[in-house]
C-alpha cells in the first residue's frame, strides 16, 4: 500500500517538475521510462503503465517504452493489451529477442501453441544461448505432443544451465512418459543434486 502511494506522488511530482522546468521532451521521455523501469522492478506495474504511456506519448517509435509497456501488462495479466505492445515492438525492432519470447508466452497462455512455438524459435535464433527460451520451446513442444524435439529443445536447456533443477526434471518427467526409465531416473537425479547444490 505505502509503495503504491509512494509510486503515486512521485507520478505527480514528475508532471510538476515538467510543467515547472519546461524540460525538452527527449528529457521527460527518458525520466518516465526510467521512472517505469523502476516500478516494474519492484512489481508496481499498474503504477509503471502511465508513465510508459507518457514516454509513448512523447515518442510514439519509442522502442523500449512499448516494450515496458507489454511487460507491464503481463504483470497485472491485461493479455490481450500485451500482445499488442509486443507486436508494436517487433515492428518498429524485429531483431528483439525479449519480445519474440515474451510473445510466446502470452500465445501460450491465450492456448495458441502452434503459434507460442513460433514465437520461442524466433527468440532461439535471436539468442541461441538463453536456457529458459529452450526450455520454454520444450515444454511448448511437450504440450504438442512432439515429445522427441521437446527433449532435444530441454537437452540444450541443460547443457547451458545444468545447475537449474527444473530443466532436469521436466527432461526427465518427458523422459518418464516415453518408457525411457533409465534416462529419466538420471534425470531426476541431477535435478537433486542441482537442487542440493543451490540450497
Amino acid at each position: 500500500m505505502a509503495t503504491q502511494l509512494t509510486l503515486h506522488i512521485l507520478g505527480l511530482y514528475l508532471d510538476k517538475l515538467e510543467r515547472a522546468f519546461r524540460l525538452d521532451p527527449t528529457d521527460m521521455e527518458n525520466i518516465y521510462r526510467e521512472r517505469a523501469a523502476q516500478c516494474i522492478k519492484r512489481g508496481g506495474f499498474d503504477a509503471a503503465i502511465p508513465l510508459c504511456k507518457k514516454a509513448i506519448n512523447i515518442n510514439g517509435d519509442d522502442v523500449e517504452s512499448h516494450y515496458q509497456l507489454g511487460v507491464a501488462y503481463m504483470g497485472n495479466r491485461s493479455v490481450d493489451e500485451a500482445l499488442v505492445c509486443f507486436e508494436k515492438v517487433l515492428k518498429l525492432d524485429p531483431g528483439r529477442a525479449g519480445a519474440h519470447f515474451r510473445l510466446g508466452v502470452l500465445h501460450e497462455k491465450n492456448s495458441s501453441l502452434d503459434e507460442a512455438i513460433t514465437s520461442y524459435k524466433k527468440a532461439i535464433i535471436l539468442s541461441p544461448d538463453r536456457a529458459d527460451f529452450h526450455y520454454t520451446l520444450g515444454v511448448a513442444l511437450d504440450k504438442k505432443a512432439k515429445h522427441a524435439q521437446a527433449i532435444k529443445s530441454l537437452q540444450k536447456a541443460v547443457e547451458l544451465a545444468p545447475d537449474e533443477d527444473k530443466y532436469h526434471y521436466r527432461l526427465g518427467l518427458i523422459y518418464d512418459s516415453q518408457g525411457e526409465h533409465d534416462k529419466a531416473v538420471a534425470s531426476f537425479k541431477e535435478a537433486v543434486a542441482a537442487e542440493d547444490a543451490s540450497a
